[in-house]
C-alpha cells in the first residue's frame, strides 16, 4: 500500500515540473512577442500597401512634417482630394491618379521633434476622394501609421 501513495505523489511532482515548465515557456514566447511582435513601423507599411481603394505606400517624418505617397488599388481612375490624420490635413489637391498609379507626395503637419517616436491612430485617419460616378467619399484609415522623426 505504501507503493502505491508513494507513485501516485511522484506523478503528481512530475505533472507539476511538466507544467512548471510549460509555463515558462510560454512565458518566455510571450515576452518575445511583445517585444518583437508590435504594431512597428514595417508591419504597419505592410498592412497599408494592401488597402483598398487608397494605399499608403510610403510614409516619413521630417520635423513638423509628414510625407505621404498614396497608391490608387482599384481598376478604376480616382480622383485624391486631400488626407485628415487626427485634426490635421493635407491641402486640398485634386490629384486625378489612374489605376494603379501613386500620387505626387503629400505633406500633412504633426506635432513631432526629432528623434521621437509618431503614432497616429487607423481611426483619426480619413481620405477624401472622388470616383467618376460618386463626388466626396471618405475611406478611414486601416491601420495606424506610425515611426520616429
Amino acid at each position: 500500500m505504501n507503493n502505491k501513495a508513494q507513485g501516485t505523489i511522484e506523478y503528481l511532482v512530475i505533472i507539476a515540473i511538466v507544467v512548471v515548465i510549460a509555463l515558462v515557456v510560454v512565458g518566455l514566447l510571450l515576452q518575445i512577442l511583445g517585444n518583437f511582435g508590435g504594431s512597428n513601423e514595417t508591419s504597419l507599411k505592410i498592412s497599408w500597401k494592401t488597402a483598398e481603394p487608397w494605399a499608403i505606400t510610403d510614409w516619413s517624418a521630417s520635423g513638423s512634417t509628414l510625407t505621404l505617397v498614396l497608391k490608387n488599388n482599384t481598376a478604376g481612375t480616382l480622383e485624391f482630394n486631400k488626407i485628415t490624420l487626427g485634426s490635421n490635413s493635407s491641402a486640398d489637391s485634386a490629384q486625378v491618379v489612374p489605376a494603379g498609379a501613386t500620387t505626387e507626395p503629400i505633406t500633412v503637419t504633426i506635432s513631432c521633434t526629432t528623434g521621437s517616436k509618431y503614432a497616429i491612430a487607423k481611426n483619426t485617419i480619413k481620405i477624401d476622394y472622388n470616383t467618376q460616378l460618386t463626388d466626396n467619399i471618405t475611406k478611414q484609415g486601416v491601420a495606424d501609421i506610425a515611426g520616429t522623426c
